[in-house]
């Protein structure tokens, strides 16, 4: 009996901390008709004008110093447009002007099961006037409430980064928002002169 007690134990405490390392990778990428240069002055030195294109992003601001040479911040806050979350903070994790590439990390403002929450993006040249923009997402969540939450936060990982991707692919070609955009900012406009009425 003793036994079976003991063996019982090991396989919750086994499942539990197998629970602790779920998670989830997301890639996706989109081909931006602009210089590679030109895409990464957008997101690179613009790390905190995001809010300026993204539909996700209604406002971000930057603050201290970074130890990466030529990055604008070392961290961002942002009010989001993202179900489920408000505000966040964000640390620069990575950044390299040679490979054109940052990665932040979520440091506020995710649920307490989440234990990570980082994102990369990488602009990778094609030719002279095209290039890709590459994001990857890894998530990584701790308990029962993590791991079935889960496949519900990879669906909205997937939706968020392609509605990133191509609200930075009509702002660099265009130098105008996309439609979500608009409608955002328009959404935003409504609920102000609402609130000041």
């Amino acid at each position: 009996m003793r036994h079976l007690v003991l063996t019982a134990i090991a396989l919750f405490t086994f499942s539990i901390n197998t629970m602790a390392e779920k998670g989830f990778d997301v890639q996706k990428e989109i081909t931006i008709n602009v210089s590679a240069a030109e895409l990464w002055e957008m997101v690179g030195p613009g790390f905190v004008d995001v809010y300026k294109w993204s539909s996700n992003v209604d406002h971000a601001e930057g603050a201290g110093n970074s130890d990466f040479d030529g990055a604008v911040c070392h961290e961002r806050f942002c009010d989001v447009n993202v179900k489920g979350f408000s505000k966040i903070s964000e640390e620069l994790t990575y950044y390299s002007i040679p490979e054109m590439k940052l990665a932040y990390a979520v440091k506020e403002g995710m649920p307490g099961f989440v234990t990570k929450a980082v994102n990369q993006w990488t602009v990778v040249p094609i030719d002279d006037h095209s290039c890709k923009l590459v994001m990857k997402a890894e998530f990584r969540s701790k308990g029962l409430m993590g791991a079935m939450m889960n496949g519900m936060m990879e669906k909205k990982m997937k939706t968020t980064l392609e509605t990133v991707l191509n609200d930075a692919k009509v702002y660099a070609e265009t130098g105008e928002v996309s439609e979500a955009k608009r409608e955002r900012m328009a959404e935003l406009d409504k609920k102000k002169k609402k609130e000041a009425a």
